[in-house]
């Protein structure tokens, strides 16, 4: 007889175990597109860089990633060939972290693959039984306790 799960269903439990399963899918779909192996942790960076370039700094504390950690994702990247320091133009000994065309390319796709990746999970809220915009209701809510 298979063990019964004995652990709490938690609202925090299935937003990150959903999250995950969303991001499993889009890597499987960047790797279908030739972009080779896509690890998850390369969202952190994608999910947090502007488009004009980011301090790493900046993107460690979006991504809740130690700087260090950053750094290592950052370099991994670069040797990809999907981003790459460069000077920031405000602050001459700073540095910005920036994608590469190949790098746009990529985020680009990424973008396609999530709407669709979303629109298929809204799919089966819907058929659970949640008949709303599930992104708006969780955009809202987020900018109201970034105001509080």
């Amino acid at each position: 007889m298979p063990d019964v799960d004995q652990r709490p269903f938690t609202v925090m439990m299935a937003f990150r175990r959903t999250a995950q399963r969303m991001v499993e899918e889009l890597a499987r779909r960047l790797e279908a597109d030739g972009y080779g192996t896509v690890q998850h942790a390369y969202h952190a960076l994608f999910e947090n860089i502007d488009p004009e370039g980011t301090r790493l700094t900046e993107l460690a504390a979006r991504a809740d990633m130690t700087h260090q950690s950053m750094g290592e994702l950052v370099a991994a990247l670069e040797q990809r060939g999907w981003v790459q320091r460069r000077p920031d133009p405000s602050d001459g000994r700073a540095r910005l972290v920036c994608l590469t065309p190949e790098g746009t390319r990529i985020t680009r796709r990424g973008l396609h693959h999530i709407n669709e990746i979303e629109a298929e999970w809204q799919e089966r809220w819907r058929e659970a039984g949640y008949d709303g915009n599930l992104r708006d209701v969780l955009e809202q809510a987020l900018h109201a306790t970034e105001r509080a």
